[in-house]
């Protein structure tokens, strides 16, 4: 985590440093001021790995989730060009998966009748997956205005974790108890829920952009890259990390 608050402070004194420079040229008229946004819109992406790992042999298919965005940014205008802007916003994250996939590490749940047992090793078959997480979140970013038609900003999130889910079923396989080289258990169908696992925090970078379409209205598009893993390490459900991956497109209003 203190790499990440390394990185996105120093990106966010980059830009400010270079708002400074663009100020020494505005007029002494200018008087810096506020602006107050309500954002809302929808969030389109994944909750992935950077790049497939091997285990995943084919995807099959992908579908967004329900995830709505809704928050409120304040912005100060320190020049006609250059400003800040920090923000709240409740965010929705999510979508659904079908692969297929071969000596896939993991922890299932198969039910034969009124018994469950427990297994952790490789799975190799179909994969189903489930992800509706919700976040508290916090975007702070250096806002760029070159004119009265388009924003543009870039800068950081910490956001907090209040729900999660993360589940789904494997089936059509098997799985090697223990590891590669454990006991060959035919798998028809079986569960795994790790919505418990979840971290509690995320954080990373976004930017985005907005064209005004109206007096106070603009369409807007905002791409979040989470740093943060969303599994701690010593997590056993998989072996690779996953990161939220998600861009907002929806509406702001200016108040």
């Amino acid at each position: 985590m203190r790499r990440i608050y390394k990185v996105l402070i120093g990106l966010f004194l980059i830009i400010a440093a270079a708002g400074s420079l663009q100020a020494q040229d505005t007029t002494r008229t200018f008087k810096p001021f506020l602006e107050h946004r309500i954002i809302a819109g929808f969030n389109f992406g994944a909750t992935a790995p950077v790049g497939l790992p091997n285990t995943i042999r084919a995807i099959k298919g992908y579908w967004p989730e329900f995830t709505p965005a809704l928050g409120y940014e304040l912005s100060l205008r320190a020049t006609p060009k250059w400003g800040a802007a920090i923000g709240v916003k409740l965010d929705f994250k999510g979508m659904g998966t079908k692969d297929e996939v071969m000596y896939f590490p993991t922890v299932i749940t198969v039910k034969d009748g009124s018994s469950t047992g427990t297994f952790e090793g490789t799975f190799s078959g179909k994969n189903k997956t489930i992800v509706r997480n919700a976040y508290v979140t916090f975007p702070v970013s250096a806002v760029f205005t070159p004119n009265n038609d388009w924003r543009f900003s870039l800068g950081g999130y910490f956001s907090w974790k209040f729900s999660s889910n993360f589940y789904g079923t494997v089936s059509d396989g098997y799985i090697r108890n223990g590891g590669p080289t454990g006991e060959k258990i035919i798998v028809d169908e079986a569960s795994f829920d790790f919505g418990g696992d979840v971290r509690k925090f995320d954080a990373g970078l976004q930017g985005g952009a907005e064209r005004r379409v109206g007096k106070k209205l603009s369409v807007m598009g905002n791409l979040s890259w989470g740093l943060t893993p969303v599994f701690p390490k010593d997590f056993k459900g998989l072996d690779f990390p996953l990161y939220n991956i998600y861009m907002m497109l929806g509406v702001s209003y200016k108040i």
